[in-house]
């Protein structure tokens, strides 16, 4: 079993929704979010992701830029 994050292009909010699924293989992980997408007509996209790498997207996420994890950018200067 493998854990992975499905985002929802959610017409009735502003931002994703994050939903965590567990999932013998990416295959049956990506039917399960099929099925999540078709489920509403508010679901205008879904992306798949596991540990954070974007793996699949279908609808409004199906073209999406992969978001890369990076780190927190440095600052100079001294602190308040």
């Amino acid at each position: 079993m493998a854990d992975y994050e499905v985002y929802v292009d959610d017409d009735r909010y502003r931002v994703p929704s994050l939903y965590l699924i567990s999932a013998s293989s990416e295959a049956r992980a990506r039917a399960m979010v099929n099925e999540l997408w078709r489920n509403s007509d508010h679901h205008q996209g879904v992306e798949l992701r596991c540990d954070g790498e974007r793996l699949w997207g279908l609808g409004s996420l199906a073209d999406v830029a992969p978001m890369r994890r990076q780190s927190a950018p440095e600052t100079s200067g001294s602190a308040l």
